[in-house]
């Protein structure tokens, strides 16, 4: 086997050093990451087929509408710059394969076409690039099709949502014996001049995506969103950093009571014209007594509890409120969010933002929502709907709402000494 120096960047080079089932790469634009893989896919050809191996390597992407979506020219522009695997390959307008048949490569759309990779056999190597947008149900049908002895599985992606399933698998909870780094335009030696320009450009002109376009940052939508610039200036301005809770300070409660999805819960203390968000919760599943529980384990001292106006509806089954059930589980100072309309809300929570500290660490996936709560998009008719889309940030956002709508100054809500727990008050 033909010996020949590799140039990768730094950060990359222990990604391929040593066995793996897993090896992977994300971050931001001018990394060099896709490069990098397809060179290093093509030497896993390389170095199967001379070894006297022969199968396929996949080259997946979760959309893949043609050729020209998928990484064919990217490694075809390597192997013409290596001689050794110029001289191993014979690459076609629509194909590439070893010279003596053994290696073969393919491409494919997982979205539309995961059924017909399950059916290649013999799958040495999949590398799937692009891969923040491939679904669970996606990595749950390729991962067991590639199964031969020593297989590989290689992932490369730009990240957008902490609520992605690639996100959720490779960085959240990794697998063993995976080796995936985070890596970014500084990062790679051979960043050209061109893109230096586009980056500062970015940099100047669209700070709101600089951070996800180069720094491998999550997406923040600000086309319909509804308090992304809000938030920005929060981050911006040090509003979103350690806030501790001050134990003189009641702590006030925002609901949102999910029956079939998630509860949300916000804790915040207001102190002069501040409004201190200290800590976030959210769940589903489980019954409001478990809720109940978590709040007498955070040992807060509450002072009230602002839940949505239909938290009053008797249930068909028991025949009784969510209210009158809290109250039951000990919950005290129950105050009713006013029935504003969505929008006026929303408003509310604009003007209440600029006032507003966000624990980094414990409201993390609150502030999350905020950030990427927006509006719904028809498809059909290419507008904004005047409704908010449903989906994960919802419930944390209508609770933000119902907060920033529903408090009122300390002195009118219900007198009453200060509450450290919740159960076993009248």
């Amino acid at each position: 086997m033909q010996q020949s120096t590799i140039l990768i960047p730094d950060p990359l080079v222990p990604v391929f050093e040593g066995p793996a089932r897993y090896r992977g790469a994300y971050g931001g634009r001018g990394s060099g990451k896709t490069r990098t893989f397809a060179l290093m896919t093509a030497i896993r050809g390389y170095q199967e087929g001379m070894s006297g191996n022969s199968g396929l390597i996949l080259c997946g992407r979760e959309r893949l509408n043609s050729l020209e979506d998928s990484s064919l020219e990217e490694l075809k522009t390597v192997i013409e710059q290596h001689d050794f695997l110029r001289e191993y390959y014979e690459c076609g307008e629509r194909y590439i394969k070893s010279r003596d048949g053994r290696i073969h490569f393919a491409f494919s759309g997982l979205r539309s076409n995961i059924n017909s990779v399950k059916s290649k056999s013999r799958i040495l190597l999949a590398w799937i690039d692009e891969a923040e947008d491939v679904s669970e149900m996606a990595w749950r049908k390729l991962v067991p099709t590639v199964r031969e002895d020593d297989s590989e599985i290689w992932v490369t992606w730009n990240p957008e949502s902490k609520e992605s399933a690639t996100h959720q698998r490779f960085r959240e909870n990794p697998p063993r014996e995976s080796k995936i780094v985070e890596i970014n335009w500084n990062e790679n030696p051979w960043f050209t001049k061109a893109l230096e320009m586009e980056r500062l450009e970015d940099l100047e002109k669209r700070p709101e995506i600089y951070d996800h376009v180069w720094d491998g940052g999550f997406i923040v939508y600000t086309d319909g969103a509804y308090y992304a610039h809000e938030m920005l200036d929060a981050k911006k301005d040090g509003r979103i950093s350690a806030v501790p809770y001050d134990k003189g300070t009641g702590v006030v409660t925002a609901w949102d009571l999910g029956m079939d999805d998630s509860t949300a819960i916000w804790f915040a203390q207001f102190v002069g014209k501040e409004i201190r968000i200290i800590d976030y919760y959210e769940a589903s599943g489980y019954a409001l007594d478990h809720y109940a529980k978590v709040l007498d384990e955070k040992g807060y001292h509450y002072t009230n509890h602002i839940l949505p106006h239909d938290v009053r509806v008797k249930e068909l089954g028991t025949g009784k409120s969510r209210y009158e059930v809290l109250q039951s589980l000990g919950l005290t100072n129950i105050e009713i969010c006013p029935m504003l309309s969505v929008e006026d809300g929303i408003q509310q929570v604009r003007s209440s933002v600029p006032m507003a500290w966000f624990d980094a660490k414990k409201c993390e996936r609150g502030i999350d929502a905020l950030m990427q709560y927006r509006r719904d998009w028809d498809d059909s008719g290419k507008a904004w709907r005047g409704r908010p889309k449903h989906d994960w940030t919802s419930h944390a956002a209508d609770a933000f709402r119902y907060l920033c709508v529903g408090h009122r100054p300390a002195q009118q809500w219900t007198s009453g000494p200060i509450r450290r727990n919740i159960r076993g008050l009248a």
